[in-house]
Formats: structure tokens, C-alpha cells, sequence
């Protein structure tokens, strides 16, 4: 159990030091580059769709929370415990630990794209640094 819970928490420092490296490299592009925004749906409803993918990340992360990690963390506490649980949970919070950043950094670019300002995207990647700080491995094992 102590192994899978220092790989998981590898696993989530190196998604903590992504994050930081691609908001880096999107603040350098933002100011090097002059991007210019869509026009798909007009400037009239380019911000309900941002406040809509921001809204849906919020809800979309919770449900990735509940399927990939919660469920199985909380079956592996007590009598349950066995190496086939183990082995679910870390693909599961494996995956979640990988989706959370990938998500966050498709609908940042998403946001950027539609209204060419940084802070959405800046917003949508402290989202993902927030999720990945409140689920923590380490509390699997106090379990």
C-alpha cells in the first residue's frame, strides 16, 4: 500500500510541476504573440460560453473525484482491503491524477482562444492545481 501511495503522490507532483510549466509557456506565448479571437458565435456570447466551460469543469471534476479516486479509496478502508482493490484504485487515481491537468489545459486553451485573454486560461489551470492539492494519497492510507 506504502508503495502505490508514494508513486500516486510522484505522480501528482510532477502534474503540480506540469501546471506550472504550461501557465509559464502561456503567459510567454500571450506576450510574444498576437492572437487574435474566433468569431464562431460573436462577441456576444463568447463569455456565456467561457462561464459555461468553467461551470462544467467545476461539475466535471467532481464527477471524475467520485468515479476515479473516492470510490475506490474508500472501499480499500477496513475489511475490504485486497490486492485486486489496490490494484483498481491506482489505475483509478493513476487516470484521475492525468485527466484532471489534460482537461483543465483543453478548456484553458478553449477559453483563451474564444476571448484571447489569459487569465481564463490562468483560471482554468488554478482549478486543476486546486483539485489535484484536496485529493491527497496520503489520506488513503490513514484510511
Amino acid at each position: 500500500m506504502q508503495t502505490v501511495i508514494d508513486n500516486l503522490s510522484k505522480r501528482r507532483r510532477v502534474m503540480f510541476y506540469i501546471l506550472i510549466f504550461i501557465s509559464i509557456a502561456a503567459i510567454a506565448i500571450d506576450q510574444t504573440f498576437d492572437i487574435e479571437a474566433t468569431s464562431y458565435f460573436g462577441n456576444a456570447y463568447t463569455i456565456y460560453i467561457v462561464y459555461g466551460l468553467i461551470f462544467y469543469k467545476i461539475i466535471e471534476l467532481s464527477i471524475l473525484y467520485f468515479i476515479f479516486y473516492h470510490r475506490h479509496m474508500t472501499r480499500l478502508s477496513g475489511d475490504a482491503y485486497t490486492d485486486e482493490l489496490l490494484g483498481k484504485f491506482e489505475k483509478n487515481a493513476k487516470r484521475f491524477f492525468t485527466l484532471v491537468p489534460h482537461g483543465s489545459v483543453i478548456f484553458g486553451i478553449i477559453s483563451y482562444k474564444l476571448t484571447v485573454n489569459i487569465y481564463f486560461f490562468l483560471l482554468f489551470m488554478l482549478i486543476a492545481t486546486t483539485a489535484l492539492f484536496l485529493v491527497k494519497p496520503q489520506r488513503a492510507h490513514k484510511r
